[in-house]
């Protein structure tokens, strides 16, 4: 049985943790509708958003997003009717050539990243291409940075480590890429000194999502640490946080049952960090999230009567504690 749900974390860490999903409009419509988007459901956490030419998308209530990363690439037109947009500090929103962010010049009317301002309706009223915003742009009405995007980073929306008997898969990803030469993927096993274990060619130039991997053998330290170190053309780089990777089976101290329209949740040992616990549809959909401070022992979590079906309940600190578990509510 442990082998069993040791496969199903394998895989869902696989396609959820790394699919950074494209979400598309696919039809004029309000940002809240379901019918506006491709995948029949509202932009979430982790997705790329694309408003492609000669379709506009339109916000008239708040997208309360301030905890969920989102890259969007605003082809058409991103319109604000009296509505907000809130997302969180890593978040970023292109404006390409032909494409605009607009509104009503309603006061109430903002576009958030990590809790400022870079549009306000009455004080921007029309941002056009080519133009950015991110959290290293001004404040509305300077907001947007205009010209060139070629400047902008490149964009890593996923970094994750899954063991594999002895052996690690690192997998990374990103949304944009502008002059990327190559990826050094480097390992440490005290967190200090590192080494470069693989060197992996980059896409280049490219404002699509790109996947990469790399499977590290034979690995038999209690304690790993890896990192990605991504180097442009001209010689710039920048490196990823670092992901920690305990040569254990780390998900053997979390358990998860379902009893009296609750999930308990049991914590074998007390967890010296944050831990998130996310329950996940069979469509990939996030239901719903908690954030838990250091917890130990048995936490009860109630689920809402209307539910029912098969889900998959996550636990994870973001660093070595990764637990998943399919359960029928």
């Amino acid at each position: 049985m442990k082998k069993f749900y040791l496969i199903i974390l394998v895989i869902f860490t696989a396609s959820f943790t790394f699919a950074n999903p494209v979400i598309n409009v696919t039809a004029n419509g309000l940002w809240k509708n379901n019918s506006t988007w491709d995948l029949h459901r509202i932009p979430t956490d982790g997705d790329t958003v694309v408003i492609p030419a000669g379709k506009t998308v339109t916000i008239d209530d708040v997208q309360n997003l301030s905890t969920a990363f989102l890259y969007i690439k605003v082809y058409g037109i991103l319109e604000f009717s009296g509505g907000k947009l809130w997302l969180d500090v890593n978040s970023t929103v292109v404006v390409y050539s032909g494409g605009s962010v607009t509104g009503t010049s309603n006061s109430s009317e903002t576009l958030r990243i990590g809790g400022v301002d870079k549009y306000w309706g009455h004080l921007d009223t029309t941002i056009p291409g080519l133009a950015y915003a991110d959290n290293t742009t001004g404040t509305s009405p300077l907001g947007f940075k205009f010209g060139n995007i070629v400047t902008l980073p490149v964009k890593f929306i996923g970094f994750s480590l899954t063991r594999q008997n002895n052996n690690v898969l690192v997998e990374w990803a990103t949304a944009q890429e502008i002059n990327s030469s190559y990826f050094e993927v480097q390992r440490s096993e005290n967190g200090n000194d590192w080494n470069t274990i693989a060197k992996v060619t980059a896409a280049g130039n490219t404002t699509f999502n790109h996947s990469y991997s790399y499977t590290d053998k034979n690995i038999s330290a209690q304690l790993v640490y890896y990192r990605i170190r991504q180097v442009d053309i001209d010689g710039n780089f920048a490196i990823t946080p670092v992901h920690v990777l305990k040569n254990e089976n780390v998900s053997s101290e979390v358990s998860a049952n379902v009893a009296s329209n609750s999930i308990y949740i049991h914590f074998a040992d007390q967890i010296k960090t944050n831990v998130i616990v996310r329950l996940i549809s069979m469509g990939g959909q996030m239901v719903s999230q908690k954030i838990l401070n250091e917890p130990i022992g048995q936490v009860v979590l109630p689920v809402e009567n209307e539910m029912r079906g098969i889900y998959v309940v996550t636990v994870t600190d973001g660093q070595a504690l990764k637990f998943s578990k399919q359960i029928l509510l």
